[in-house]
């Protein structure tokens, strides 16, 4: 209806042309096809006015198009009007007819928007802007090949961006003379399937295309598939490469999506794995789920059928920490997952783990303790740390500790390396957070590190503060909170989306192990969260 009325207003406007310019086409007409192209080229400005313009002179000359040239006063010439392109665009497109174009271009002439000069020698014609144009609007040098091409996967709605375990994933390649250009074949391409974090799940090899097109499809063939995919399909021709990619999620069953799924499960209990779980946080791409688990000391790692998505997670794996740790807290990663650290309440320390998969705890080898030296470390800020927090380099580490209300900055003069020197706590670069709830658990800062939460159980309530400049906790503002003692008592660990867009809370306050997951309509704004229960 919106392209409906949108070409009624184009049709308006054409409507109002002096009547001088109402002339028709040349009876029996044709516009070539390469000028279909230049015009969409221009509607999605590739080309600026002046190369269609010439085009459009072509057509004149050739009397394709018969128009009368006014003369126009300077003073009401004009920038090109958006209806214009926009007809240009559809036309290109095949959506109006050639008429409706033609009337658009006499629009620009009559108010001396564009300006044409007739019987112009092709000799003194500018070079083609595109070399697959084959010489009618401009002169082209010995142009006998394509020295551009363009790939289009999975376009036209022809396939699903989703699949199903046992079913087929179909995908579609096309390979193209240029944008919005004719099918060619002899593109040397190759496809494969990877994951998010860059495991190859399937490798296609050398194929070839058929009148531009090439299908096929795989059917998925376990859950390892399960969550973010990836279809990266390389093609070269004459010397250029060109790589384009296509995501697709993997769902367990047809059923499974429909009725939970990757819907709503919310909360997610977790009650089955530990009595208590004290903190929680998700691999970059929010494909894997960890979580801290107090009464056995466990880390515990969960799959997501869907990106930050509880619906279907899947239990994975363990790691134990009980020979090194006795209360752990809190948990974080380094930005590529390579290593992973544990906040112990017992010994105040920070235990560094390598991990020889990325994002995989069972991968993971004991490196080091880091930040617990009385002098220096977490001790010389006070006792009973219940979070950590990086800045995005690791160069910069926050602690929450509850029996001083305060988040204590350190330096690490290697980032995310435990075994490097902490800066000693310096008590004016601290967040003091006494006057508002004495038993802050979880801490979480937004992307950019210009805001910081605060997860509190005396009140049961979550604290925004924005941070200015940023991850600088000695000058914060309090600007929300947020009340969730509906849905948890006892509230211990905090974690958002990479967008900010979804906030998780795990707790025990409810008789289970439960997380709760609320939606942000304005990402990383709690004033906007939103907590929508499990659907029967």
């Amino acid at each position: 209806m919106h392209l409906l009325l949108s070409v009624l207003v184009a049709l308006v406007a054409i409507s109002i042309i002096p009547t001088v310019f109402s002339e028709s086409l040349r009876e029996e007409f044709t516009i070539p096809d390469w000028v279909k192209n230049t015009a969409g080229w221009w509607a999605d400005e590739q080309i600026d006015d002046a190369v269609f313009f010439q085009t459009v002179e072509f057509l004149i000359n050739e009397e394709i198009i018969t128009v009368q040239i006014p003369t126009v006063d300077s003073e009401a010439v004009e920038e090109v009007p958006g209806w214009v392109k926009n007809t240009a665009g559809w036309w290109a497109e095949g959506k109006i007819h050639d008429i409706t174009f033609a009337g658009a271009i006499k629009y620009l002439i009559s108010q001396g928007i564009m300006t044409v000069e007739q019987e112009q020698e092709a000799e003194s014609l500018p070079p083609c802007p595109h070399k697959i144009i084959s010489g009618y609007a401009c002169i082209v040098e010995e142009v006998v090949e394509v020295n551009d091409f363009y790939v289009e996967l999975n376009g036209y709605n022809c396939c699903r961006n989703w699949a199903y375990v046992g079913k087929d994933y179909l995908f579609q390649i096309e390979t193209l003379d240029g944008y919005r250009g004719n099918p060619i074949d002899g593109v040397t391409i190759t496809a494969k399937i990877i994951s998010k974090g860059g495991e190859l799940r399937h490798h296609f090899g050398m194929i070839t295309t058929e009148d531009g097109i090439y299908k096929n499809s795989i059917t998925i063939p376990s859950m390892d598939w399960y969550a973010g995919n990836i279809l990266s399909v390389t093609g070269t021709y004459n010397g250029i490469e060109k790589t384009i990619e296509k995501e697709f999620e993997v769902f367990r069953s047809q059923s499974s999506y429909f009725s939970h799924g990757c819907g709503t499960n919310n909360p997610f209990d977790v009650s089955g794995k530990d009595a208590t779980m004290s903190g929680i946080t998700f691999n970059s791409d929010g494909s894997k789920m960890f979580l801290v688990g107090l009464d056995n000391d466990n880390v515990y790692e969960y799959k997501l059928c869907k990106n930050y998505t509880l619906g279907s997670a899947s239990y994975t794996t363990s790691f134990s920490l009980g020979n090194k740790i006795t209360s752990p807290q809190s948990i974080a990663f380094n930005s590529d997952g390579t290593k992973m650290f544990v906040l112990d309440q017992g010994s105040d320390d920070i235990t560094e783990y390598a991990l020889s998969t990325a994002f995989d705890v069972s991968s993971a080898v004991y490196t080091a303790e880091g930040c617990d030296d009385d002098s220096t470390g977490i001790k010389a800020s006070g006792n009973l740390p219940t979070a950590i927090d990086f800045n995005s380099d690791g160069t910069k580490l926050r602690v929450l500790v509850k029996s001083d209300n305060i988040v204590a900055e350190f330096t690490l003069s290697t980032g995310f390396d435990m075994t490097s020197t902490c800066s000693e706590y310096a008590s004016g670069n601290d967040l003091d957070i006494s006057g508002i709830d004495k038993k802050a658990e979880g801490m979480a800062f937004n992307s950019d590190g210009t805001k910081i939460f605060i997860l509190g159980n005396q009140y049961d309530k979550v604290y925004e503060y924005t941070l200015d400049p940023a991850y600088d906790v000695s000058a914060e503002t309090l600007v929300a909170t947020l009340s969730i003692s509906t849905q948890d008592g006892f509230p211990r660990g905090l974690e958002f989306s990479s967008d900010g867009k979804k906030m998780f809370i795990v707790g025990t306050g409810n008789g289970n192990v439960e997380i709760n997951e609320y939606d942000l309509a304005t990402g990383w704004n709690i004033s906007t969260a939103e907590y929508k229960g499990r659907l029967a």
